[in-house]
């Protein structure tokens, strides 16, 4: 794994951890990005270590992140936070302050947020029309 994307999932993880819990779909979706950054056991150690403990976005080095590792990093946290079936107030205000850490204009945030949150359903949507 590169640093920026151990930072992700670091940023991942303070998601999840944002309502007070880490539900099982938040893991899912957190062992999903160890796999798809082909993290080393070594690597999966040591995040699901940091993950055992709750997190915050201060936990996070931001400025480490590129304009694409920004992007990801909102958009799957954005997934992330209605993992659970719904977005709560403080995982929200964890969002609202993922765009502020990340730098990011309110209207760029807007189009990444709505555009990780329609292709999830579209995806859904897919997935449910194959099962027919």
């Amino acid at each position: 794994m590169t640093p920026e994307e151990k930072n992700i999932v670091r940023s991942l993880i303070a998601v999840a951890w944002a309502d007070g819990e880490v539900a099982a779909p938040e893991e899912g979706v957190i062992d999903g990005f160890l796999g798809l950054y082909d993290a080393s056991d070594e690597e999966e150690a040591e995040l699901k270590e940091f993950a055992k403990e709750r997190k915050t976005l201060d936990d996070v080095p931001f400025d480490e992140l590129d304009d694409e590792g920004k992007e990801i990093l909102l958009s799957n946290a954005a997934l992330l936070s209605a993992a659970d079936g719904k977005t709560s107030e403080s995982e929200q205000k964890l969002l609202d302050e993922l765009v502020k850490r990340l730098k990011l204009n309110e209207a760029e945030a807007k189009r990444i947020i709505a555009s990780a949150r329609d292709g999830a359903i579209a995806v859904g949507n897919r997935l449910l029309e194959d099962a027919d």
